[in-house]
C-alpha cells in the first residue's frame, strides 16, 4: 500500500467533511423590561429567524436604575417569549440573573424525549 496515496485520500476526506460541516453561532438579543408590544414582536420575529437558521440565541434583559426593583416584570416578559418559542426551540437552562442582566439561552429544535412503550 502506498502511504502517500493513503495520506492524500485521508486529507481529501477531511477537507470534504470540513466543507460540509455546518457552523452554528451564538446570536444575542438585548431587551429592556419596559419594551413596547410592537418592539417585542419585532425582536421575537428576529429570534425566530435565528433559530430557524440553526443558531443558538441568548436573550439578555438589561435592568437600569429602579427597574432592578421590579424584576418580576422582566421575568414575565421572558416567560412569555419562552412560551411562544415552545414549538420552535427549547431553553438550555432556566432564566438566570447575572448582576443587572437576566439571560436565557435558546437552542433550536424541540428536544423533548418521547419514550415508546
Amino acid at each position: 500500500m502506498d502511504y502517500s496515496r493513503y495520506h492524500y485520500e485521508r486529507k481529501k476526506k477531511e477537507r470534504d467533511n470540513k466543507r460540509k460541516a455546518k457552523t452554528t453561532h451564538l446570536k444575542q438579543i438585548r431587551l429592556s423590561p419596559n419594551i413596547n408590544k410592537h418592539d417585542l414582536a419585532i425582536k421575537f420575529k428576529k429570534i425566530k429567524v435565528f433559530l430557524e437558521e440553526g443558531h443558538k440565541v441568548r436573550i439578555n434583559m438589561l435592568f437600569k436604575g429602579r427597574q432592578q426593583l421590579h424584576k418580576e416584570i422582566g421575568t414575565g416578559i421572558m416567560d412569555a417569549i419562552i412560551g411562544q418559542l415552545e414549538g420552535v426551540a427549547t431553553c438550555q437552562e432556566a432564566p438566570k440573573y447575572e448582576g443587572r442582566f437576566m439571560s436565557v439561552t435558546m437552542v433550536p429544535g424541540n428536544t423533548k424525549m418521547v419514550e415508546n412503550v
